[in-house]
C-alpha cells in the first residue's frame, strides 16, 4: 500500500472514531446530570493522566525505535521483545500501586477510591490500544487500525449507552461501555496478528532494555507535564467548585477534543511517520519541509474551526449539548477553544522538533512552563470569575507555553512559523469571522446549521481567491476527477 492511501486510511480511521466520541459527549450530556457527567470527566481525565506518565513515553519510543525496513513486519523484533517487556513491568507496578492506594483509602480532587479500579482499568486498556495502534501507522497497516480505532468509539458509545440508559449506572456505565470495549478490541488485535504471537519478551536483552530507557526516560516527565497541564484545569475545579461545576466546564472542552484536537491530530498521526523517515534519510531541511506542510494543514484546519467557535458558540452549544450544559458552554467555547488551539500547535507541531532530533529533555519545558501558569492564574481566576476565570487562565498558560516553545524549536531546527500561506490562511479565517459576526446571536438550530455550512463555504472560496495552494491543488483534483467522469 502506497503511504498516501494509508494516510488517507488512517485520516479516515481518525475521523470516524472521533465523529464516534463527538457523538459520544453529545449524548452523555442529554443522558447525565452535570454532576455525573463532572465524575466522568474526572476519572477519564485521571486515566489519560496516569497512562501519559506511566506509559506515553514508552509509546513514543516505540514510534521513534522500532520501525526497521529490513524484516519482513517492518518492526525489529529485538526492540519489540524490549518494548513489550518493559510494557509489562510498569503495569504490575501500577496495578499493585493501585491496590495499596485503594486500600488505604486515598482520593484526589473529587475523586473518591471507589473509582479507582475503574481508572485503572481504563488506563491499562487506554495503553494497550494505543500501542498498538502506533505499531499499526508505523507498518503502514492502515486497514487494522481503521478497524481498531472505529470498533473501539463504536463499542464503547453502544456499550455506554445500554449502561446508562437501561441499567441506570451513570458515570460509571459510560466509564465502564469504554473500559470493555477498549479491553475487547485490544485483545482481539493482538490474537489476530502474527506479529505480537511471535513476540518473546521474556527474551529482551540486557542491552535492548537498556536502550529503551535510556531514549524514553526523559519523556516520563514531558509526557506526565503534558497531559497534566491539559487536565489542570479540570482537577483545580473539582477541588474547589465540586464535580458539578467540572461538568459544566468539561461538557464545552470535550467537544473541542473531540473535534478540534482531533483534526489536528489527524494531520499528526498521518504526518509523523513521514517526519520521521525525512530527517532520517534527508535530514533537517527536509525535516523542515514536512513540519511546514503539516503546520499549514493544522492551521487550515484549526483556524477556521476556533473562530467559528467564537463567533457561533450560542448556536453551536444549543445545537451539540444537553441543556443543563448550555449557557455556561456559550461562555466558556471561545476562551478554551483559542487555549485548545495554541495547545494542538505545540504539541503537534513545535515539539515534534524535540522528538525527531531526539532532543527529549527539551520537551520538559514548555509543559512545565504551562503547568506553573495555569495552577496559581487557575486559582486566582476562580476565585475571582469562576469557570471563565478558569477558562482565561488556561488560555493565558497555553499562550506562554507557546511562546517558549517557539523560541526552543528554533534552536534544534531552521523552522518558519509564519509563511505566505500561512498569512492567507489566517486571512480566510478572519474573512469567514466577518462574514458570520452579524449572527453571533442566532441560537435556532437549522439556522446555526446553515450558518456553519455558509462559513465553510466563504472559508473554501476565500482560500481559492488567496491561492493557497493546499485549496488549489484540491479544487484541481476535484475538477479533474469530475471531468474524467462519463456524461
Amino acid at each position: 500500500m502506497s503511504a498516501r492511501s494509508s494516510a488517507a486510511i488512517v485520516t479516515a480511521a481518525t475521523v470516524t472514531g472521533s465523529g464516534l466520541n463527538f457523538a459520544a459527549t453529545a449524548l452523555w450530556t442529554r443522558l447525565l446530570d452535570p454532576g455525573a457527567f463532572g465524575r466522568y470527566a474526572l476519572v477519564s481525565a485521571g486515566a489519560v493522566l496516569l497512562n501519559a506518565t506511566l506509559f506515553e513515553w514508552l509509546r513514543l519510543v516505540s514510534a521513534r525505535t522500532l520501525y526497521d525496513p529490513a524484516q519482513p513486519s517492518a518492526v525489529n523484533p529485538a526492540r519489540a521483545n524490549a518494548l513489550i517487556a518493559l510494557y509489562a513491568a510498569v503495569a504490575l507496578l501500577f496495578v499493585a500501586a493501585v491496590a495499596l492506594i485503594s486500600g488505604l483509602g486515598v482520593g484526589v480532587a473529587g475523586v473518591t477510591v471507589r473509582w479507582w479500579p475503574v481508572m485503572a482499568a481504563f488506563t491499562l486498556t487506554e495503553m494497550a490500544l494505543a500501542f498498538l495502534q502506533t505499531v499499526y501507522r508505523l507498518r503502514q497497516r492502515a486497514w487494522p487500525y481503521f478497524w481498531n480505532a472505529t470498533a473501539r468509539s463504536a463499542a464503547a458509545l453502544l456499550l455506554g449507552f445500554v449502561l446508562v440508559r437501561f441499567m441506570g449506572l451513570g458515570a460509571l456505565g459510560t466509564l465502564l461501555g469504554i473500559v470493555v470495549a477498549q479491553g475487547a478490541v485490544a485483545l482481539t488485535s493482538v490474537v489476530l496478528d502474527p506479529l505480537w504471537r511471535a513476540a518473546r519478551p521474556w527474551r529482551a536483552s540486557r542491552a535492548q532494555l537498556a536502550a529503551a530507557v535510556q531514549l524514553g526516560y526523559p519523556l516520563i516527565a514531558s509526557c506526565a507535564l503534558t497531559y497534566a497541564a491539559s487536565f489542570a484545569d479540570r482537577f483545580l475545579i473539582g477541588a474547589t467548585l465540586g464535580a458539578h461545576a467540572v461538568g459544566l466546564y468539561a461538557a464545552p472542552v470535550d467537544l473541542l477534543q473531540k473535534t478540534l484536537v482531533f483534526m489536528m491530530m489527524t494531520v499528526n498521526l498521518t504526518g509523523y511517520p513521514a517526519l520521521v523517515r525525512a530527517y532520517e534519510d534527508r535530514g533537517p531541511v527536509a525535516a523542515c519541509a514536512t513540519l511546514e506542510t503539516n503546520l499549514q494543514l493544522q492551521l487550515g484546519l484549526g483556524l477556521p474551526a476556533v473562530v467559528g467557535l467564537m463567533v457561533l458558540a450560542p448556536g453551536i452549544v444549543q445545537l451539540l449539548l444537553g441543556p443543563a450544559f448550555r449557557a455556561e458552554g456559550a461562555r466558556l467555547l471561545p476562551l478554551v477553544g483559542t487555549a485548545a488551539l495554541l495547545r494542538c500547535l505545540v504539541t503537534f507541531h513545535l515539539m515534534m522538533a524535540f522528538q525527531v532530533t531526539r532532543r527529549m529533555g527539551w520537551m520538559v519545558v514548555p509543559p512545565l512552563t504551562a503547568l506553573v501558569t495555569a495552577i496559581p492564574a487557575g486559582l486566582i481566576g476562580i476565585r475571582l470569575a469562576g469557570l471563565p476565570g478558569m477558562a482565561l487562565a488556561a488560555l493565558i498558560a497555553q499562550l506562554i507555553c507557546y511562546t517558549i516553545s517557539a523560541n526552543l524549536a528554533k534552536r534544534v531546527l531552521p523552522l518558519r512559523l509564519i509563511t505566505p500561506e500561512i498569512t492567507r490562511i489566517a486571512a480566510a479565517a478572519l474573512g469567514m469571522g466577518l462574514v458570520l459576526s452579524p449572527f453571533s446571536g442566532v441560537t435556532d438550530l437549522l439556522a446555526t446549521a446553515a450558518l456553519i455550512l455558509v462559513g465553510s463555504t466563504v472559508y473554501g472560496a476565500l482560500l481559492l481567491a488567496l491561492g493557497v495552494p493546499a485549496a488549489t491543488r484540491l479544487a484541481a483534483g476535484v475538477t479533474r476527477w469530475v471531468r474524467r467522469r462519463p456524461a
